[in-house]
């Protein structure tokens, strides 16, 4: 569960070192919902249970927000959504390097 975003969150983010992200569909149920909005923090500091912003690899241009379940053994991170019916994760497309990873989600933050 990703918790809420508090004053220093957000003087973070106003300083340029936080990211907002907006999810877009249902992959991450019941954690995150369509149009919730999460901070992510820059790092490679990448851990199973992290919640983390990636690049697709297949679409350039798309981002997306998925749980790290593991590694593959070859330093590459096993990226799976918390509502698998509803997610296009590493089952699909396989794992993905670190440098697909752009930081990870450390707070939501409020309507």
């Amino acid at each position: 569960m990703l918790r809420e975003a508090n004053w220093k969150d957000r003087i973070m983010y106003a300083l340029g070192k936080r990211k907002i992200f907006r999810v877009q569909g249902d992959s991450m149920l019941p954690t995150l919902k369509d149009g919730d909005a999460v901070m992510i923090i820059p790092t490679k500091l990448i851990e199973p249970g992290d919640v983390v912003l990636a690049d697709h690899p297949y679409k350039s241009s798309v981002k997306i927000l998925k749980r790290v379940t593991g590694t593959d053994g070859e330093g590459r991170y096993l990226l799976t959504g918390d509502n698998p019916a509803q997610s296009t994760d590493s089952r699909t497309f396989g794992s993905l390097s670190i440098e697909c990873i752009q930081g990870k989600a450390v707070c939501r933050m409020s309507k």
